[in-house]
């Protein structure tokens, strides 16, 4: 059978899975917040639960959102370009 990979985490999973403290993560939600409507879907955060490959996305391309004049080069999101990224990064997220 085949193992399906996880799409949500709270914010204690997405410091350990990204290695990063949860002040950081805190922010890149507020940050994903602002950006429901925008770039993401009302999907990328539901019931306290972010959406790993939307969190990736805006770890990567997060200074350019913030950025007027970068922001029009940010690619459209992709779940599967962002779970690209994620087994790139060697990220364990199943």
């Amino acid at each position: 059978m085949a193992r399906v990979k996880q799409m949500y985490a709270t914010k204690a999973d997405l410091t350990r899975i990204f290695g990063v403290t949860r002040p950081t993560v805190c922010s890149r939600v507020a940050g994903i917040e602002a950006e429901i409507g925008k770039r993401y879907n009302k999907y990328a955060i539901i019931d306290n639960l972010i959406s790993i490959a939307v969190y990736a996305d805006y770890e990567k391309y997060r200074k350019h959102l913030a950025d007027k004049n970068l922001r029009k080069y940010v690619p459209l999101f992709e779940m599967s370009e962002a779970e690209r990224y994620l087994d790139k990064k060697g990220v364990k997220w199943a």
